[in-house]
């Protein structure tokens, strides 16, 4: 039974990456063409594409229309592809911090209006779901978020506060007033502080990763329950571990600041 059970498993994997590899060489499919091409009854195609759309693997933006790629696969795909660089450089440091803290430890790179979780280190303590690999949140929330959208250029800073992407905004987005109080303490201060703005009774802190020229590459931050990062006892000590973190981070991308 466990045999057949493994199998089965093993062919269902095997399905749901020949749709995926369909989907990024033919773009939008319908499911007809994609039973089709698969060999498979048209009723199998639609559970199987309702458990990877669960997922977001897979995007149908209309309720009778193609099925796409979907964020989550094009992101992890597109990003790690794009950023193996950065990942590399920072991923000895992220090890290093859950060592140290025992907080989940994050590695965030931009996109558009967004930060994208490109590496996640588990901690010890609470696991937040709020930033799981390849998700993403808006700038303007979170530690990791905030430490990037504040090193932005003004122009790019900008341009990402005025785009809309149709993601539902969750926190909701602060007044621009706001925003640009928390971008110049976040500057001055050379971190950004995230207390419960994302999930109650969870912080986080957050510092810049800057590439050869000096520009921020990402960002990357720890999180666990708010006594952990931010209790009086701990605070100083996880501060300096994630700068000293973020600045051999960028060291070793040949940042020279």
């Amino acid at each position: 039974m466990d045999r057949e059970r493994d199998v089965g498993g093993l062919e269902l994997i095997s399905k749901a990456g020949a749709v995926l590899d369909l989907l990024e060489t033919s773009g939008p499919t319908s499911a007809a063409d994609l039973a089709v091409a698969l060999g498979e009854p048209l009723s199998s195609v639609y559970r199987l594409m309702q458990s990877l759309t669960a997922t977001g693997w897979v995007d149908r933006p209309a309720k009778r229309g193609p099925y796409r790629l979907g964020l989550t696969w094009m992101t992890i795909g597109g990003l790690i592809e794009d950023n193996l660089d950065i990942r590399e450089a920072c991923l000895p440091a992220l090890r290093s911090l859950v060592t140290s803290t025992g907080a989940t430890s994050f590695l965030c790179v931009r996109r558009g209006s967004r930060a994208v979780c490109l590496e996640r280190v588990e901690g010890i303590s609470v696991q937040s779901l709020a930033m799981q690999l390849g998700s993403s949140l808006p700038l303007y929330a979170g530690a990791a978020p905030r430490a990037l959208l504040a090193y932005l250029s003004q122009a790019e800073r900008d341009d990402a506060l005025a785009e809309r992407n149709g993601f539902r905004e969750d926190p909701p987005r602060p007044g621009r007033t706001a925003i640009e109080s928390d971008v110049a303490k976040t500057l001055a201060q050379g971190y950004a502080l995230s207390e419960g703005d994302v999930t109650p009774g969870v912080a986080a802190l957050g510092a810049p990763v800057f590439n050869h020229r000096g520009e921020v590459e990402g960002a990357i931050s720890i999180s666990g329950l708010t006594h952990q990062v931010l209790g009086r006892d701990v605070f100083e000590r996880n501060l300096g571990l994630l700068r000293s973190s973020a600045a051999g981070s960028s060291a070793a991308l040949g940042w020279e600041g």
